[in-house]
């Protein structure tokens, strides 16, 4: 009788588990990551398009964002502190800084003297460049619900909003910035 019982659970067992493989293989496949373009692509020279929350669904943003998201993490260097939709070739006004999800950003910078900051770029792997940055300044963006939010950015978060807002207007380290020689390299 023992064995009966076995031998008739052993369908629903085999289904699950193929069940179980076919739904890992599909967020597999959702999930893999789109490739980071490399400059000089020319689709990173473009200047986004502002994302119209009236045309668009929460879906098709969290796709943006969630896109973007498994891209950074996909980086096997640097901080992954953030990326711009134009990186993996969406024409989309929409970064990620540091964990914050940002629509339509924009950037006022202050005038005090801007700094000279070494950054990379996952668009240009293995080269830094020596950009010009200001100290701090004053961002506003709208969430991926559209409520919109104004901060001021100082620091490493105004240096990373300053970097992706660069791509999100058509523009790479190398076009605002002077590369760095091997000697003068971080390691």
């Amino acid at each position: 009788m023992m064995s009966l019982v076995k031998w008739a659970s052993l369908p629903k067992a085999i289904f699950l588990w193929a069940r179980y493989r076919i739904m890992k293989k599909l967020l597999d496949f959702r999930n893999k990551p789109m490739k980071i373009l490399i400059h000089p692509d020319s689709r990173l020279k473009r200047i986004a398009e502002p994302v119209d929350f009236q045309t668009t669904s929460i879906e098709e943003r969290t796709d943006v964002v969630r896109k973007m998201g498994v891209a950074l993490n996909s980086q096997k260097w640097g901080q992954r502190l953030g990326i711009a939709a134009p990186q993996i070739g969406m024409n989309k006004r929409v970064v990620i800084v540091r964990g914050n999800v940002m629509f339509n950003p924009e950037w006022n910078p202050s005038k005090a003297p801007s700094d000279t900051i070494t950054e990379g770029c996952y668009s240009l792997p293995g080269k830094t460049f020596k950009v010009k940055r200001a100290p701090y300044g004053w961002a506003k963006w709208t969430n991926i619900e559209g409520k919109p939010f104004e901060d001021k950015l100082s620091g490493l978060p105004a240096i990373v909003f300053q970097h992706e807002f660069d791509h999100l207007n058509g523009k790479c380290c190398a076009d605002v910035g002077e590369e760095n020689t091997v000697e003068e390299s971080p390691r």
